[in-house]
């Protein structure tokens, strides 16, 4: 009887002491599994070419994990920098969207001038829009299909917007530099229409 006893109590202590260590090494992989960095994110809409200034970031603490080295953690490494791409407000800063200088950047500021039935309503600095070739007037009987020239443009600045249906919009628009030629061509055979892109 004795040694059952003691045969009991120690299943008993061994299973209590299993228990402890399972429960211990679930809080340490459940700490090690949530631990927060600091990270900056941009306190704005930060459009491609804009040189950083320190009014423009954040800190935040977040849980990355091993992605944690794609993004930016130090405010002195990138204050003085260039976007590469737009970056949305709030949003973590990837290494690979940013630059060293504005010559590296392959953008151009393009002005256009459109009709304004051929913009929609609330675009502004800012704003992501496809820019759209469309056929000024039929020839004859041949009808050519509307062409996406640019997708992805960003808006730096409208200009002017006149007030009734028939008044054109100026706006200058940041696209790459390769991508220039395609848009004033697009221009000079017919007409632009932009669309909102929100994707």
């Amino acid at each position: 009887m004795a040694i059952q006893r003691k045969t009991s109590r120690s299943r008993l202590i061994l299973a209590i002491v299993l228990i402890a260590a399972s429960l211990v090494s679930a809080f340490i992989f459940s700490s090690l599994a949530n631990q927060k960095s600091t990270m900056i994110v941009s306190t704005t809409f930060l459009l491609p070419g804009h040189q950083i200034t320190k009014n423009d970031l954040a800190r935040v603490q977040v849980t990355l994990g091993d992605i944690a080295e794609g993004y930016m953690s130090q405010e002195s490494e990138l204050i003085g920098r260039y976007t590469k791409v737009g970056v949305e407000a709030h949003e973590l800063i990837a290494r690979t969207s940013i630059a060293n200088d504005s010559d590296s950047l392959a953008l151009s500021s393009v002005p256009l001038s459109i009709r304004s039935a051929d913009a929609p309503e609330g675009i502004s600095s800012g704003s992501t829009i496809d820019i759209y070739w469309v056929q000024a007037e039929t020839k004859g009987d041949i009808q050519l299909i509307p062409e996406l020239v640019i997708a992805g443009a960003h808006v730096l600045a409208i200009t002017k917007s006149g007030s009734n249906f028939g008044s054109e919009i100026g706006l200058t628009v940041a696209v790459n530099s390769d991508e220039v030629l395609l848009l004033l061509g697009a221009t000079s055979q017919g007409r632009v229409v932009l669309v909102s892109s929100h994707g």
